[in-house]
């Protein structure tokens, strides 16, 4: 794997006030996509700038950049081997692709749109979600034909198990399922192989206090745990079990400037250890939020 999916227990707490990784002076007024490497090299889309901003060695700045030819350019996914793969669907209706240490870019496959999630699984396969045609297609890239196929949604807004309504992150597991910010309809849903209708992971079912409102992002970590990016609830939460929720950071539900509070947040990903790194679009940053306890608590009875 090319993505860190640290082994968190389920009592794994973060520190609930944050540290800024970078601001809008490095990172733009419009930060989208994050992937961190299992190096710990961290790439960031700034879509005011057009770049791929990318981090190597716990620099302090960007150390390198890519954008021939990118049009605010949305999510990106990172392979084992260095491959860079970049939405450029706004305007040029592609993805692009650069290999390790290249300054410039191929093309992998036309798309419609922009995709607001990129994920490729261990079959190296790539998967992008159309934000504007409510499906996610897949591609096999060792395929000669470069075709698509659509695998989740119809091409049709709506709520019903096989369709999606502005469909955003995007999270393929081991056992290619994947899951779906299904952010219209203020769902995570859940699509097993060759499956066309879903269930929902986390959806409008949960208690009031942890329902979502326009999620934008999915990512699950070595355990399973799923962990969600709930936007406009301006929070992180994650579910240990299948009726078990807990908010992680920016708890208070309210937007804001702090270090404790998210506005907007988009996208996230887990560095090797298990810091969790947000792009916080509204603020305009990027967040750190430290893994502060990875443990459970032992209790002991002691009898007289």
């Amino acid at each position: 794997m090319s993505y860190n999916r640290p082994n968190l227990s389920k009592c794994a707490s973060w520190n609930i006030t944050a540290t800024t990784f970078a601001n809008a002076s490095l990172v733009g007024k419009e930060p989208s996509g994050i992937f961190v490497n299992t190096q710990d090299t961290i790439y960031v889309s700034d879509r005011e700038t057009n770049h791929i901003l990318i981090w190597n060695n716990k620099s302090l700045s960007p150390t390198r950049s890519l954008w021939e030819k990118l049009h605010k350019p949305w999510s990106l996914f990172v392979t084992v081997h260095g491959d860079v793969y970049v939405d450029n669907g706004h305007l040029n209706n592609r993805i692009e692709k650069w290999t390790m240490n290249k300054t410039d870019s191929d093309i992998v496959i036309y798309v419609n749109g922009t995709c607001t999630g990129l994920f490729v699984d261990r079959n190296n396969s790539i998967y992008c979600s159309s934000i504007n045609h409510h499906y996610v297609i897949r591609m096999a890239l060792n395929s000669e034909q470069m075709m698509s196929i659509i695998v989740a949604g119809t091409g049709c807004p709506g709520p019903l198990s096989h369709m999606l309504d502005h469909p955003h992150g995007i999270f393929v597991d081991v056992d290619f399922t994947l899951y779906v910010a299904d952010t219209f309809n203020d769902r995570i849903q859940r699509f097993l192989p060759d499956k066309s209708h879903a269930s929902s992971a986390v959806g409008s079912s949960m208690e009031a206090r942890f329902r979502l409102r326009r999620p934008t992002g999915v990512v699950l970590d070595a355990d399973g745990y799923l962990y969600v990016v709930d936007s406009d609830n301006h929070r992180i939460i994650r579910s240990i079990s299948s009726n078990k929720l807990e908010c992680i950071v920016g708890c208070s539900g309210e937007s804001g400037s702090t270090a404790s509070q998210l506005h907007n947040p988009l996208t996230m990903s887990f560095d090797s250890v298990g810091n969790i790194y947000v792009t916080d679009v509204k603020n305009q940053r990027i967040q750190k939020f430290i893994l502060r306890s990875n443990k459970c608590r032992k209790f002991f009875l002691f009898r007289r």
